[in-house]
């Protein structure tokens, strides 16, 4: 499985329309083909800065996503990341 992680700047300060343009993000991500599990945040040191992780199945749907947001969003940063291993909590 592949990893987009992105950061953009112009996040809203207030919680309502944060959690709007979340939303909307999340929506447009979810039909990406390959997706798998998506997150989305605002930076806890830099309050105009968001962040997004997502998974998916290939490096082409990856690829895709990356072209998708670049053509876009002005302003993202965007990296792909090969999940070489994955861990989870024992609670």
């Amino acid at each position: 499985m592949w990893m987009v992680i992105g950061e953009q700047g112009g996040t809203p300060t207030e919680a309502a329309a944060r959690a709007a343009q979340f939303a909307h993000m999340a929506e447009v991500t979810r039909r990406s083909p390959g997706f798998v599990r998506g997150w989305w945040g605002s930076d806890d040191d830099d309050s105009d800065l968001s962040h997004v992780l997502v998974v998916l199945d290939t490096l082409e749907d990856a690829r895709a996503l990356r072209r998708m947001v670049e053509e876009n969003v002005s302003g993202a940063r965007l990296r792909i990341m090969e999940i070489g291993v994955e861990a989870e909590g024992t609670s």
